[in-house]
């Protein structure tokens, strides 16, 4: 098993911060402007003739008693070469679609999502002494394993963690204690400028990446492969943690505390854009974990993966709000098939622009958008002069038409998504008195030639 890499989506820095102390707890507030829709692209390019599945993490809700993530996909396109797809639910919690492909070389794979986003608060308490607990829940247990990447059980690695863990009884102090020796490791600009770029070429996308023990021999690593490292020692030191990536594909580590949750933990406070007051459990700023957080299993994989080793070629990712920075790119009759999570049909009207997904660019701006309202599931057109809509049955063709448009589609209900599947766009036919102008031009320019022609005789 192995992947690609995560949707990077970059976002101003127009942020205000609040710090509220209570005892010897300190509570960030991160207020965000409002955003509307992010856009989250990226195309492949296959370099060999190969049948492929390309698997894919589809935002959720993230909550636990650190933070409140509010992400939601509000419309996902799989491309129209895509043979079909499967949704499911990973015992983690992660939601996954895989797309089924057989490609020959040169054909490329689009993925397309758009993502409406909130961030609600972050808190962190600068907790003191944590003990040990004696055991931990089952659903925490697993990330005491060793993963892909995390090497929990190696005798390095356990000689390190029983290095940094002197107290024995306090699991904040040996949580410093492991992010002073991280934090130490060399910073690798060159592999992250490289990683942001794109545009190379990879078999296993995993293996452009060490693993903790390659950090080790190098002291030199980037954001992904220095959590790795902080994972492996922190889970042999008895303290389960976890990698979360972000759609600006920084990487950070998640620890569990008992009576407390996954608390954040910085790898590389140093290259933060608001360096926290304390170098190892934060405040950290939340929304690094805005649109896109994906909570990596215990095998630390990253949100987007493809099988077999297929070589693939990512030759472009797209950025952006509320479409494409070319929106060129974007052109619906590429793809076949919509998913899209209704969303409740007050809500909606509260705020009908975040929840909505464009269909169309050029000339104007049509836009789609799937609502619940008890039983009843409504797919809608939008467009600057109004909107139209139809109550969806499933399992037959459905369609709606808004002015000269007319969309199409056969809905079916998965995994709590709907499933548009052969969608299309067109323009409704309409007749036009300038077709009469052949049919009654003709006959008419006939006559006047035939009387012409008589009278000349």
């Amino acid at each position: 098993m192995f992947s690609l890499l995560s949707f990077p989506v970059m976002f101003g820095s127009n942020r205000s911060y609040a710090d509220v102390h209570s005892g010897n707890v300190a509570s960030t507030i991160v207020i965000e402007p409002d955003r509307v829709l992010s856009t989250l692209y990226v195309r492949l390019q296959a370099l060999e003739k190969a049948n492929v599945t390309v698997w894919e993490s589809i935002p959720g809700n993230f909550s636990d008693r650190v933070a409140t993530i509010d992400s939601r996909v509000l419309g996902l396109f799989t491309s129209s070469n895509s043979l079909g797809f499967n949704l499911s639910t990973d015992s983690l919690g992660n939601a996954w679609i895989a797309t089924h492909y057989s490609l020959d070389a040169g054909d490329y794979v689009n993925i397309l999502a758009y993502v409406s986003s909130k961030t609600m608060t972050w808190n962190l308490s600068q907790l003191g002494l944590v003990p040990f607990p004696d055991s931990y829940p089952s659903n925490v247990e697993a990330f005491l394993e060793p993963g892909r990447k995390i090497f929990s059980q190696n005798q390095t690695i356990i000689d390190i963690a029983v290095a940094n863990n002197k107290t024995q009884n306090n699991m904040t102090q040996t949580v410093e204690n492991v992010l002073d020796f991280v934090n130490a490791q060399g910073y690798d600009p060159d592999k992250s400028r490289l990683l942001m770029l794109g545009n190379f070429t990879t078999t296993d996308m995993l293996d452009f990446f060490k693993d903790a023990l390659q950090v080790l021999d190098t002291n030199s690593s980037i954001c992904i492969e220095r959590s790795w490292l902080a994972a492996s020692i922190l889970r042999a030191a008895g303290i389960p943690t976890r990698t979360v990536t972000n759609v600006d594909l920084k990487t950070w580590i998640q620890l569990w505390l008992p009576n407390v949750g996954w608390v954040d933990a910085e790898t590389v406070c140093d290259r933060l854009p608001h360096p926290p007051p304390h170098p190892g459990m934060l405040p950290k700023d939340i929304t690094f974990s805005v649109p896109w957080a994906v909570e990596n299993s215990s095998d630390a994989l990253f949100p987007i993966m493809w099988f077999p080793k297929v070589p693939m070629k990512v030759v472009n990712l797209g950025v952006g709000t509320l479409g494409f920075e070319d929106v060129s790119l974007f052109d619906v009759d590429k793809y076949k098939t919509i998913l899209s999570r209704p969303v409740d049909a007050q809500v909606f009207r509260q705020d009908p622009t975040k929840f909505r997904f464009p269909l169309r660019f050029d000339p104007k701006t049509v836009y789609g958008a799937v609502t619940q309202e008890g039983s009843d599931t409504v797919f809608s057109l939008i467009g600057e002069d109004g909107n139209a809509s139809v109550t969806i049955t499933q399992g037959q063709y459905n369609s709606v038409g808004l002015g000269d448009l007319t969309a199409s589609f056969i809905p079916v209900q998965q995994n709590g998504f709907l499933a548009l599947y052969d969608f299309s766009l067109r323009e409704s036919w309409k007749f036009d008195l300038r077709l009469l102008l052949p049919i009654v031009g003709v006959p008419v320019v006939a006559a006047v030639v035939w009387l012409y022609l008589r009278r000349r005789r």
